[in-house]
């Protein structure tokens, strides 16, 4: 071994080394027990920054502990390229806008863009030492994938899940694109309460009305009161009139008109919120379109037309105020319904769209939900509280450009839909046309012109890796798959999607697993993100700075489902812990030169460290088992310090010495170091994957047989030892921290000979290990006594 590791020469070697071997390769034709992971495919929308890095380094420990416990690991790995986040991505890079040019052009320049930003991932991906098999990879917008989302998009429609309707959208005005319920993202945003007055039909009476939104005076069409709220019981059925627009509006009763909020008395605009919505389909109420799709306002606004939507609220109310309408205003903070990948406030458009059934089984996908194991396991809340709420079915046409495109005409004779045949897939229908005339016989047909919200594909992603449809036998062994890894945001989106979606197509789970990783935050109130660019530090500057395996360690200190704040402290732990694991290996290998493993009679304290990692190893496996990879480090780095600190300098004397306390002495100690430092460097192995790399290329690889050390397997060392081995060992550690204790404290050399070593209360087993605890603390005479634990220590005299 060198003197010193370095890792910037041996990180890109020993990926080089992995790929060209096929390590992490998945063996269809295995006979092992299957591992499959459900990889979440980063999004093409940005740079990837650390909390990327430190929740794939998650899923990358169990894809590298499984191997190691012999299964056969289907880890693949995706890249979700099409949809709004990378149009949006594009037009940044490009400063171009998608509707001002041709469908074609703009499709080339997301292509070349995408294919940019996944070289750049995937390198990094690797760099950080993800043990992907990525002949097992996809993007979303490639050919195969397109097929699979239009096969699952047109099993849904024969089975009367997916359908087609003219129904309220949530419209996001910045984006030009019709969202899903569970892209919003609510936002205390700062508002004024406008209060406004409506007068009276045919009297000088007003009826004060508060409102945020007076832009949507010209879409009001009546005003409700609550039934119990006796302030406006005379003016029920009564009409009012509409400020600065002049028209008259019915004053009508509902519940949900609350007395507390504002005045009580609320004008219903269509749509302005979802409440506006209910009312509007309960009373049958006329429908007013007062905002474009581009978030201007249209013709009925008069005046007004054409202005951004912000822009003619100010307008309005300096109309109000000059024309003595406006009372007076109220600053608030209120919850605003916001797109999540924009943060633009979202408008409600009647809008024809592609639906895929949710509400009518919301039973079904609790069911679902009960049936997964999640980790850690209140995660499930999060899960069922969603289900729960739910009140809309999922929308998933997009009035974008580079998405998949749905594959559906229109006969423009009829209006019949014409759906795709599979055999054709996948189609544009833009490109092509159906090759049978309509049943009533027109052969004119109107391409579907929308694409599918990104999720309806990247909901697909088990299916995808199982090969659906194209592999029958690989898609019986994989589905339902092991192991789904995300964090928790996307419980709502792609957990919820893919399990209803699984259900719809099979009527199965799509994995057994669920494991929950939580956010790196900038700070306590802000998640990093790619669209915020607020990292501290990007994850290229880490791993060329820091090294892969520190960061890995880095990612290895998050409990599970919880949210860290970037702190630069475990990154200083982890390169303490890399150069010491290469210090102690380097010191132990020293002693196993020339050193064949054998069977040999042990001494205690050999016994002890022995029995010691078998013990840790079984709490490192079961909390592997659980999913639980930061609270297995800790049972394992707890230990490795232990074997440090005590066990090697207990044993160093013998391994030093053999002249002096036996060959056989020696042996012992030679035995357990080997077998510990070998079963515990594979162990490190799923965190540090190159620097044990290194060390295993240099000396145990002639020994286990195996390429790689990630082919090897955990084991535990096969070595019976006596009972109360721990117990006692523990308490030679304790006088041992005793003696360093007294020398410290007294600013002695930790070579400086005690005279005479005081132990009370301690057992006979101290008397066999007498040796060592001499050694190690260079102590002249041990002295025992009977009462409780003690530990007396008289140095010897200098001359």
């Amino acid at each position: 071994m060198l003197d010193k590791y370095n890792f910037k020469e041996s990180e890109p070697k020993w990926e080089k080394f992995w790929q060209e071997n096929k390590v992490n390769e998945f063996n269809k034709n295995s006979k092992k027990e299957i591992f499959s992971i459900d990889t979440p495919p980063p999004t093409v929308s940005g740079k990837i920054h650390i909390g990327h890095i430190f929740s794939y380094s998650q899923a990358d420990f169990v894809a590298r502990y499984k191997r190691m416990r012999g299964y056969n690991v289907l880890y693949p790995f995706g890249f979700d390229d099409n949809g709004l986040p990378t149009e949006r991505l594009v037009e940044k890079e490009y400063n171009i806008r998608a509707h001002e040019m041709s469908r074609e052009e703009f499709r080339d320049k997301c292509m070349q863009t995408v294919e940019k930003y996944e070289k750049e991932f995937k390198e990094l991906f690797i760099r950080d030492g993800i043990s992907a098999d990525w002949n097992h990879s996809y993007n979303t917008i490639s050919p195969r994938v397109q097929k699979l989302s239009q096969k699952s998009f047109l099993d849904l429609y024969k089975k009367g899940k997916a359908y087609y309707a003219e129904l309220p959208a949530i419209w996001c005005p910045e984006c030009q694109v019709s969202i899903a319920q569970a892209e919003l993202e609510s936002k205390d945003i700062p508002s004024t309460f406008n209060h406004l007055k409506f007068y009276v039909s045919g009297s000088n009476e007003y009826l004060e009305i508060a409102t945020t939104r007076p832009e949507l005076l010209c879409a009001c069409v009546c005003v409700f009161v609550n039934p119990e709220d006796k302030r406006y019981s005379h003016l029920v059925g009564k009409n009012v009139i509409v400020p600065l627009y002049n028209f008259e509006v019915p004053v009508l009763t509902d519940e949900k008109a609350d007395m507390e909020k504002g005045t009580g008395a609320v004008m219903c605009c269509t749509f302005g919120d979802e409440t506006d919505l209910y009312w509007q389909k309960t009373y049958n109420l006329p429908i007013k379109d007062a905002i474009t799709d581009g978030g201007r306002m249209t013709a009925l606004a008069g005046k007004y037309e054409g202005l951004k939507t912000k822009k003619a609220r100010e307008e309005i109310i300096a109309d109000l105020k000059a024309a003595e309408l406006l009372l007076s205003q109220e600053e608030i903070v209120h919850a605003v319904a916001t797109h999540e990948r924009c943060g633009t406030p979202m408008e409600i458009k009647i809008k024809k769209q592609w639906f895929i059934k949710l509400v009518d089984d919301k039973d079904a996908f609790l069911k679902n939900g009960e049936e997964i194991a999640w980790h850690p396991s209140f995660m499930r809340a999060r899960y069922t509280n969603w289900v729960d709420n739910v009140d809309r079915d999922w929308c998933i046409s997009r009035q974008r450009y580079f998405g998949v495109p749905i594959p559906v005409w229109y006969c423009k004779k009829c209006g019949k839909i014409i759906t795709a045949k599979e055999e054709d897939l996948p189609v544009n229908p833009l490109v092509t046309s159906p090759t049978e005339p309509c049943e009533c016989g027109s052969i004119e047909f109107i391409p579907e012109t929308d694409v599918f919200d990104t999720w309806q594909t990247s909901s697909i992603t088990p299916q995808i890796n199982a090969m659906w449809g194209e592999d029958d036998e690989m898609y019986k062994k994989l589905m339902p798959m092991s192991l789904r890894p995300n964090a928790h945001d996307i419980i709502r989106t792609w957990d919820f999607y893919t399990i209803a979606k699984s259900y719809y197509h099979s009527g199965i789970l799509p994995w057994k697993n669920v494991m929950v990783s939580g956010f790196v935050m900038a700070d306590k109130n802000e998640k990093i993100s790619k669209s915020k660019s607020n990292s501290k530090m990007s994850p290229e500057t880490l791993l060329n700075e820091k090294s892969a395996d520190v960061t890995r360690y880095w990612a290895s200190t998050g409990s599970l489902g919880r949210d860290i704040i970037f702190s630069d402290e475990e990154f200083k732990n982890g390169a303490k812990l890399v150069n010491k694991i290469w210090n102690a290996s380097k010191f132990v290998l020293s002693f196993l030169e020339g050193y064949e493993p054998k069977q040999t009679r042990l001494l205690p304290m050999d016994e002890w460290i022995i029995a010691k990692f078998n013990q840790m190893q079984k709490y490192f496996i079961a909390y592997f088992e659980k999913y639980e990879i930061g609270l297995a480090m800790v049972e394992l780095e707890r230990f490795f310090w232990n074997f440090c600190d005590n066990y090697i300098e207990i044993a160093k004397n013998r391994l030093y010495k053999p002249e002096i306390y036996g060959e056989s002495a020696k042996a012992s100690a030679q035995f357990a170091s080997f077998n510990v430092l070998k079963e515990m460097l594979k162990m490190f192995a799923i965190y540090l994957p190159h620097i044990t790399e290194e060390i295993y290329q240099a000396y145990f690889r002639a020994f286990e047989k195996k390429v790689s050390i990630h082919n090897t397997e955990l084991a535990e060392i096969s070595v019976k030892t006596p009972e109360n081995i721990i117990e006692n060992g523990d308490a030679v550690c304790e006088i041992v921290s005793a003696l360093r204790r007294y020398k410290s404290e007294n600013n002695l050399s930790l070579k400086e000979e005690v005279e005479r070593l005081t132990l009370q209360g301690y057992g006979d087993f101290i008397k066999r290990v007498e040796y060592d605890v001499k050694a190690v603390g260079n102590v002249r005479e041990i002295v025992y006594t009977a009462g409780d634990k003690f530990v007396g220590i008289k140095m010897a005299k200098k001359d």
